[in-house]
C-alpha cells in the first residue's frame, strides 16, 4: 500500500504525492480510465522511487554501459554503430546529463517530435524510441534497477508511410540481367533474385553451406562485416533446384579457385557489401535506354528509357510476391523467407500483381 494518503480531485481524479531523499515532490494523477489498483500499483513504484532507491547514473552513463555491456556483446555491429549515432544525434543533446529518474514521457514525447519535423521515417523514429526503452528495460530486467522507462505508455503517433510493396516485373528483370551480363557480381544478384535471400544474407554464404539438398543460411555480412543472423527463424535451410544449383556451382568453381571460403569473396578475400552495393547502382544505370537523333546520329544522345529505381531488397519481395502468385502455400513461403510470422510475409513483402487482380475478377465473376 502507498505510504501517504490518495486523495480524490474536484474532476474525479486521484492524485498522489511524495518526497524523495533529496527533498524532491514527486506528483501522480490517476490517467483516463484508469482503475484505483493499477493507481496504487504505480503509486507503489513511485514510494520505491523516493525511498533511497533512486539511481543516480545519467541517461549518458546508463546507454554507453548497456551499449558495451549487452549490443555489443549480443548484437551486431551494425546495430551497435547504428544505435550509437541515433542516441548521440537525437537523444544526447536533450536528456543525456539529465539522471534516469528525472526524465519523463514529456521529454521522450520532445524527442521524437524533433525526429518527425526532421521527416525522419518511422522506422528511424521507432529506432530513436528504442534507444531509449532498451537500455532502461535492461536495467530494470537484467540491472534490477527501481525504474519505470520513461518509454512506457506513451502513445505517439507516427508518420503516414506508403506501405505500397514494390516489386520488379518480368520487363524489369530482364532489363536488369541484361546490363549486369558483364558485372562479375552477376551471380550475387542471380542467387539473390533466386532465392529471396537478404543481400546480408546472400553474401554471408560459405562453399560449406552449399549441401545436396539444401543452402544452409547460417550468418550474414554487412557493411560492418560479420554478422549475426537478423532473428532465430532467419537460420534455415533453402531447397536447391535446378536453376539454383547452376549458379551455386558456377559461383562455387570460381571461389575456390582463389582459395576462399566464401562463396563470394572480394579481391581481399573477404565480402564486401560497399563492392556489391556500387556494383548495383552501375548497373542501375546502365538500365537506360538511349539514342542519337538527328541526322546521321551526329547529336547529342537522348534519354528514351528511364533507368530501373529499385532496391536489393526489391529481389527479396519479388520473390515473394512470385511464389505467392504460383500459389506457394504461405507458411512454406514464411520459412522460406526467414520470417517468425506469416503476417510478416503478406504485410512486408507480398505485392499485387495484375495476374492476381486477374484471378481474383475471375473468381468473383464465377
Amino acid at each position: 500500500m502507498p505510504r501517504n494518503r490518495i486523495h480524490t480531485g474536484s474532476d474525479g481524479r486521484w492524485t498522489y504525492k511524495i518526497s524523495d531523499s533529496t527533498g524532491k515532490r514527486h506528483v501522480i494523477k490517476s490517467r483516463l480510465n484508469e482503475t484505483k489498483n493499477n493507481f496504487i500499483d504505480r503509486c507503489d513504484q513511485l514510494d520505491k522511487l523516493a525511498q533511497g532507491q533512486i539511481v543516480k547514473d545519467t541517461m549518458n552513463d546508463l546507454f554507453y554501459f548497456w551499449l558495451e555491456n549487452y549490443v555489443k556483446i549480443h548484437n551486431s555491429k551494425s546495430d551497435y554503430i547504428n544505435s550509437k549515432s541515433l542516441y548521440e544525434l537525437y537523444i544526447k543533446p536533450l536528456i543525456g546529463h539529465q539522471r534516469l529518474h528525472e526524465i519523463t514521457r514529456a521529454d521522450v514525447y520532445r524527442i521524437l517530435n524533433k525526429a518527425v519535423s526532421s521527416n525522419k521515417s518511422t522506422a528511424t523514429i521507432k529506432r530513436i524510441r528504442g534507444c531509449i526503452s532498451r537500455p532502461f528495460n535492461w536495467s530494470i530486467n537484467s540491472m534490477g534497477y527501481n525504474l519505470v522507462a520513461p518509454t512506457q505508455g506513451l502513445v505517439f503517433k507516427y508518420p503516414d508511410e506508403d506501405k505500397t510493396i514494390t516489386f520488379l516485373t518480368e520487363s524489369d528483370i530482364n532489363r536488369f540481367f541484361e546490363s549486369a551480363k558483364n558485372s562479375k557480381h552477376y551471380n550475387y544478384f542471380k542467387i539473390l533474385f533466386l532465392t529471396g535471400l537478404r543481400p546480408s544474407e546472400c553474401l554471408g554464404l560459405k562453399n560449406i553451406d552449399i549441401k545436396k539438398d539444401h543452402l544452409a543460411i547460417n550468418q550474414g555480412w554487412t557493411n560492418h562485416g560479420y554478422s549475426k543472423l537478423k532473428t532465430t527463424k532467419a537460420k534455415r535451410k533453402f531447397p536447391l533446384y535446378p536453376e539454383l544449383k547452376q549458379y551455386l556451382h558456377i559461383q562455387r568453381t570460381g571461389s575456390m579457385q582463389v582459395g576462399s571460403e566464401w562463396l563470394f569473396p572480394s579481391t581481399y578475400g573477404l565480402p564486401s557489401m560497399n563492392a556489391v552495393q556500387m556494383a548495383f547502382k552501375r548497373i542501375l544505370k546502365q538500365t537506360a535506354v538511349y539514342e542519337r537523333g538527328g541526322r546521321n546520329g551526329l547529336k547529342k544522345l537522348k534519354l528514351i528509357t528511364k533507368p530501373l529505381k529499385c532496391t536489393m531488397y526489391d529481389f527479396r519481395h519479388t520473390f515473394a510476391t512470385l511464389q505467392a502468385e504460383k500459389g506457394l502455400p504461405i507458411n512454406i513461403l514464411a520459412e522460406l523467407m526467414g520470417h517468425e510470422d506469416t503476417s510478416t510475409t503478406m504485410k512486408y513483402y507480398v505485392g499485387l500483381t495484375d495476374k492476381m487482380i486477374k484471378q481474383a475478377v475471375e473468381i468473383l465473376s464465377s
